[in-house]
């Protein structure tokens, strides 16, 4: 058997092998090849190239029909098992969100932890065992991480380096300044003069959202020259940190507005800040994935009505999956 085995490993066309099942499994040539789409003289050839193969009848002629020899049997087994898991292989999966138990990896900054989970895992009701995980990763980081897998999807402002990664457009907005309510030199507005004067809180993530770079060179650009007091790798402490001190921190509009009206006040910057375009990307080597276009679409469906204004036109409508 080893030594037909190795035959089979050096000359063997794959396609006899599924001639070869076809014929075991219906005892007979003319079903064999109907069941293949082939016509009575190609089973008539292949089935002369599979004994010739194994230098074996491998199937005898009797009243009963096409019967296996000795060396037949002993193969079908591995023939079928492999025919099997080829054809596995080849066959897309099915996502069932109601009985999957798959974890996503999801790379986000702290700002996407509080804006995007809390309506992602709503909206999770319906796949009970699916589970999910954030991870916090620097831009070249998330892409290898997208690329080799370990990381699903991507919530990032420019992570798009090469026609390899798709995305789409989850939410567009500004900056906002925020103060503490009593500040003693901020009172109805924030002038330029006072925020050049103020001490300055910066948040530098080190995930994607590259929030930290653009208020950290609008700081220091000529004309402002602002000092930055104290600086922070994460959202979560800035309304905390703000409410309890005279500093004031610029951050994402929509962080802002979540923060308590009863101890933080959210002015506009008096300075020209670019727009912020938060998208979500993945790798397309698993565009297609069911699994991946499933969360993919529950992330846009339930995060993108989170950022819309009233009586706005949602800017992320422009990009679809």
């Amino acid at each position: 058997m080893k030594q037909q085995v190795s035959a089979l490993g050096r000359r063997v066309d794959l396609n006899l092998m599924v001639v070869f099942e076809a014929i075991y499994r219906t005892r007979n040539l003319t079903a064999a090849g109907q069941s293949l789409g082939l016509s009575q003289p190609a089973m008539s050839h292949a089935l002369s190239r599979l004994r010739w193969t194994f230098d074996d009848p491998l199937f005898l002629r009797l009243p009963r029909g096409l019967q296996p020899t000795v060396l037949a049997d002993e193969i079908a087994p591995y023939v079928t098992q492999g025919i099997a898991t080829i054809r596995q292989g080849f066959e897309r999966k099915a996502f069932d969100p109601a009985t999957s138990t798959r974890l996503f990896t999801v790379a986000m900054s702290d700002i996407g932890e509080v804006a995007h989970l809390p309506p992602l895992i709503a909206a999770l009701g319906a796949a009970p065992g699916v589970r999910v995980r954030t991870v916090e990763l620097p831009p070249a980081e998330a892409r290898a991480a997208l690329a080799e897998g370990r990381v699903d999807l991507a919530l990032a402002v420019n992570l798009r380096e090469a026609a390899t990664f798709r995305d789409a457009l989850v939410a567009e907005h500004g900056y906002a300044t925020v103060a503490r309510v009593g500040h003693p030199a901020i009172r109805s507005r924030l002038t330029l003069a006072q925020f050049r004067k103020a001490r300055h809180l910066l948040v530098m993530p080190a995930g994607p959202v590259l929030h930290g770079e653009v208020i950290e060179r609008a700081l220091r650009s000529r004309g402002v020259d602002a000092q930055v007091a104290v600086q922070v790798a994460h959202f979560h402490p800035v309304a905390a940190i703000v409410s309890r001190s005279d500093l004031i921190a610029t951050v994402p509009r929509g962080l802002a507005e979540t923060m308590p009206r009863d101890s933080i006040r959210v002015f506009e910057p008096p300075i020209a800040l670019p727009r912020v375009r938060i998208s979500l990307y993945w790798h397309e080597r698993y565009d297609s994935d069911p699994g991946n276009a499933w969360l993919r679409g529950l992330y846009l469906r339930t995060t993108r009505p989170v950022h819309a204004r009233p009586g706005r036109k949602e800017a992320s409508r422009r990009a679809e999956v």
